[in-house]
């Protein structure tokens, strides 16, 4: 029996079949996914069902990684901070038991035997504290700053201690927008190295200077200058020079002679030789003006924004010293000196020795000189920018730098004894006694006694003199051209000639010449041969373990003028240290609240 033709809109049972299977199925894998999502708690399970649920998952799972991570740093700098904290505890209780030994060093209430034993308990407590500031904790020792592999202090043969670390922070991000450190280095901890030495150096300006360089550092915001240029023969060329390009003063000398190349006038940029601090702008003939455009400020901080003149002689553009500087530019282009056969003579402590630096181009070979010369020196570029920064890694020994028969100490701003060395900062700040006045408030002469080489005797009058060059000036001016002083040619203190006979050379004893370091004999005959006075201005670290150091030196020597001048800086070191925990302690307490 055949079966007649399919009315119209009558659907084949296949089709059905194959519909209610699919339906089936569909239902089936959404009873699944639901089955899985309910079991999971996830609603998606690959990015391409929901991009921009996807999106947002991601974002916030990079959140909470990153807020993950911070809790981490948190705890972690926590841990380092509160065992900084512990290790400093002890070194607060060894301070405050050694300024009541100072104390009880004073006078003579105590006889010899007990200031030993007192000097010996001083001993004790410079291990202890040297074994505090070599704690070592997860694997890093605390205070060693950026050197944390191995121990930072260490006690030398002479009793004197040294520091190993340096003065670098170790950071770590607390918050998104906020990092602290986790360490305190040796020098802010125990005050471990001498104040730094160095002055302003006053840079030349040179084609090599960058521009981020310029105003100490601050640099010059670069854009479109506009330079005029009328040579009173050709029409009046003005153009809009644009030098945001510049990276130093030679790109910027190259892009503006360019403008100008094709003339017919042309402009010739240099540095201007009258005070090697600024630029000069001169033109082929006529006049030349240079102006900022659309208030931008670039001419202006170039220091050569001038209406028309025949030369532009720019201001000072004040750079900032850098480790590329070369030492030929320093002190305004004069340098530093002759090099070979100089140097620098250094002593610290027990070492001491001339630093050959005649290799020495740029302030990078320097400080790369004076940091392998095993002088235990510390070294870098200031804080200001403008010089050098010299430090000595020793507590309890004395550190000088000064000349070896040349300029170069004073040319790098580091000699520790000069003309501009105030009297009163001698003999680690006891002064020199030019400032005495009687009961009735009158001043009283200060004077020392010269016995000459040619039998007579001058008195000179000292009081009220500010510095070390008053000093000379004076005694120069007692027989201008016979009678002299000088610096010491080598190394530092003040140097005598007399060449008014044969005979002897004597400056008789007495506190002002002993407080200047030039009391004694050059017994001749040769005149020319200076009476060499001893360095009274050495510098030394000015923390816990330098003055633990001197106490017990002063203690063994029943040092009664050492021990009274320790007294005052106990006290300002105990207030120094004390403060110093307390920022550790707000330190921790920003952490914890950051948790």
């Amino acid at each position: 029996m055949s079966i007649g033709p399919l009315l119209p809109g009558r659907i084949p049972s296949s089709l059905v079949t194959r519909r209610i299977t699919e339906n089936l199925s569909r239902t089936a894998s959404l009873l699944t996914r639901l089955q899985d999502q309910i079991s999971t708690g996830q609603k998606f399970f690959l990015p391409g069902e929901s991009p921009a649920a996807a999106l947002r998952t991601i974002l916030l799972q990079s959140s909470l990684e990153r807020r993950e991570q911070l809790e981490a740093n948190i705890r972690f700098d926590k841990s380092m901070l509160s065992a900084s904290e512990a290790a400093l505890a002890p070194v607060s209780d060894a301070l405050n038991q050694a300024r009541s030994f100072v104390l009880a060093g004073i006078g003579d209430s105590n006889g010899p035997e007990e200031k030993q034993a007192m000097a010996t308990e001083v001993a004790s407590m410079i291990r202890s504290v040297v074994s505090s500031a070599n704690t070592e904790f997860r694997g890093r020792y605390l205070f060693g700053g950026s050197q944390n592999a191995a121990p930072p202090f260490e006690i030398l043969g002479d009793g004197s201690v040294r520091y190993n670390g340096d003065q670098f922070d170790i950071n770590s991000f607390v918050d998104t927008n906020l990092i602290l450190p986790n360490n305190l280095d040796g020098a802010v901890a125990f005050g471990a190295i001498t104040p730094p030495v160095g002055t302003n150096l006053n840079p030349a300006l040179s084609l090599s200077t960058k521009i981020s360089d310029l105003h100490g550092g601050l640099g010059v915001e670069l854009g479109v200058i506009q330079i005029t240029v009328d040579d009173t023969v050709n029409p009046v060329q003005t153009v809009a020079v644009d030098v945001s390009s510049a990276e130093t003063i030679g790109d910027l000398k190259t892009l503006i002679e360019n403008a100008f190349a094709a003339g017919p006038a042309t402009l010739t940029v240099d540095i201007d030789p009258g005070t090697n601090f600024g630029l000069r702008l001169t033109p082929s003939g006529g006049t030349v003006a240079v102006a900022d455009v659309g208030g931008g400020r670039t001419a202006k901080g170039l220091g050569i924004a001038a209406p028309a003149s025949a030369t532009i002689n720019g201001g000072d553009l004040d750079p900032r010293l850098t480790l590329l500087t070369r030492l030929a530019d320093l002190n305004g282009g004069a340098g530093i000196g002759a090099t070979a056969g100089n140097g620098l003579f250094v002593v610290n402590g027990q070492k001491s020795g001339v630093v050959d630096i005649s290799s020495a181009n740029t302030v990078e070979d320097l400080l790369n000189i004076l940091e392998g010369s095993n002088l235990d020196l510390m070294v870098g570029i200031n804080e200001a920018g403008d010089g050098l920064a010299i430090w000595s890694r020793v507590s309890g020994a004395n550190f000088s730098i000064g000349e070896n028969n040349g300029t170069n100490a004073a040319g790098l701003g580091i000699r520790t004894f000069s003309g501009s060395t105030l009297l009163k900062d001698l003999n680690l700040g006891r002064g020199v006694p030019v400032n005495a006045v009687d009961a009735a408030g009158n001043p009283v002469p200060a004077l020392v006694e010269i016995t000459r080489r040619d039998g007579s005797t001058t008195s000179i009058d000292l009081q009220g003199l500010k510095t070390v060059q008053d000093v000379l000036d004076a005694i120069n001016a007692a027989d201008p051209g016979v009678l002299t002083a000088t610096l010491n040619a080598v190394g530092n203190g003040i140097s005598i000639v007399d060449t008014s006979g044969t005979g002897p050379l004597t400056v008789a004893a007495g506190d002002v010449a002993a407080a200047l370091g030039i009391e004694g004999t050059e017994p001749g005959p040769a005149n020319t041969t200076p009476l060499v006075g001893k360095d009274v201005n050495p510098l030394q670290a000015t923390g816990v373990l330098n003055l633990l150091v001197r106490l017990q030196s002063a203690l063994q020597s029943g040092d009664n003028v050492e021990l009274n001048r320790l007294e005052p800086l106990f006290s300002q070191e105990i207030q120094r240290f004390n403060r110093m925990r307390g920022e550790l302690g707000s330190s921790l307490k920003t952490l914890e609240q950051l948790e």
